[in-house]
C-alpha cells in the first residue's frame, strides 16, 4: 500500500473513531433523559441531564469560575507536576547512569516513599508547608516524583547497549554520551512516565482540594455536595473528566509528534 493509502486509511480510522465515541456519548445522555423523564431514576440522587448541563453552561458563563475554580486547579496541578518532572528525571539519571552503584541502595527506599499513603502523609506536609498553596502543589509533587524516577531509570536501563558501546568506540563519554545518546534512547520511556505523571496530578489536585482548599475544582465539588446542590455536583464531575480528557489528549498528540520514530500504539 502506497504512502497515501496508509495515510488516508490512519485517517479514515481516527475519523471512526472519533464518530463512534461521539455516537456512544450522545447515545448514553440520551438513555439517561429517558430514564430520568420517565421518573425512573431519582432526581433526588440523579437530577437530569438538562439540569446538569444547564448548571454546567451556568457555572461556565455566568459566574467566575473559571477565574475563581479551574484557573486555581490547573495552576496547582500544573506547578507541582513540572517540579515533580524535572527533579524526577534528574534524580532517575543521577542513579541509573552517574551513580548506578547506588542505585541498588536507593531504588528500595524510593519504592517505600512511594507506597506511603499520600492523603495520610498530607497532613504531616501540612505541619511544614502550612495550609496555603505550598502543601497542595507538594503533595502533587510527592506523587507524581516517583512516577517519573521509575520510568526514567526503566528508561535508561533499556537503552541498548550496543548504542552505549557504538558511542564510547568513538570516543564519546560522561556528558557526551548522556546528552547524545542515553537521553534521546530513553526518551520515550521517560515521556511515558511524565504523561502518566500529567494525568496523576490532575486527577489528585482534586482530592486534594476537597480536603484542604477554599478554591478550585475539587472544593467546588465538596461545597455541592455539603449544599446537596446535584446539578453543580454532577456538572463539575463532568467537568473534571473534560479537562482530563484534553491534559491526556495533549500529551497523547505531543507523544506522537516527538516519538514519530518509534513504532507504537498510541491512542488517538
Amino acid at each position: 500500500m502506497s504512502d497515501h493509502g496508509i495515510r488516508t486509511s490512519k485517517a479514515g480510522k481516527k475519523i471512526a473513531r472519533a464518530l463512534f465515541a461521539s455516537a456512544s456519548t450522545l447515545i448514553f445522555i440520551l438513555i439517561w433523559y429517558i430514564l430520568s423523564s420517565a421518573g425512573i431514576l431519582n432526581p433526588g440522587t440523579i437530577p437530569g441531564p438538562v439540569d446538569v448541563f444547564a448548571a454546567l453552561i451556568r457555572n461556565l458563563f455566568a459566574t467566575d469560575m473559571a477565574a475563581e475554580h479551574i484557573l486555581p486547579t490547573i495552576r496547582r496541578a500544573v506547578m507541582g507536576f513540572a517540579f515533580a518532572t524535572g527533579v524526577g528525571v534528574g534524580i532517575g539519571l543521577l542513579f541509573s547512569s552517574i551513580l548506578k552503584s547506588l542505585k541498588p541502595v536507593v531504588v528500595p527506599i524510593f519504592h517505600f516513599l512511594e507506597k506511603l499513603n499520600p492523603l495520610a502523609l498530607f497532613p504531616v506536609i501540612m505541619l511544614f508547608a502550612g495550609i496555603g498553596e505550598e502543601s497542595k502543589v507538594l503533595i502533587i509533587f510527592w506523587v507524581v516524583v516517583w512516577i517519573v524516577v521509575f520510568h526514567t531509570i526503566a528508561g535508561v536501563e533499556n537503552v541498548d547497549t550496543l548504542y552505549l558501546q557504538s558511542a564510547k568506540s568513538m570516543g564519546a563519554g560522561g556528558f557526551a554520551l548522556m546528552i547524545k545518546v542515553i537521553l534521546p534512547a530513553a526518551a520515550p520511556e521517560i515521556f511515558s512516565g511524565v504523561k502518566f505523571g500529567a494525568n496523576i496530578a490532575f486527577i489528585f489536585v482534586i482530592s486534594v482540594e476537597m480536603l484542604s482548599a477554599s478554591s478550585g475544582l475539587g472544593w467546588f465539588i465538596a461545597n455541592a455536595k455539603h449544599q446537596y446542590n446535584l446539578a453543580n455536583l454532577y456538572s463539575t464531575v463532568i467537568l473534571v473528566a473534560i479537562v482530563g480528557i484534553i491534559v491526556s489528549s495533549i500529551f497523547n498528540i505531543l507523544e506522537r509528534r516527538l516519538f514519530s520514530w518509534k513504532q507504537s500504539s498510541i491512542p488517538a
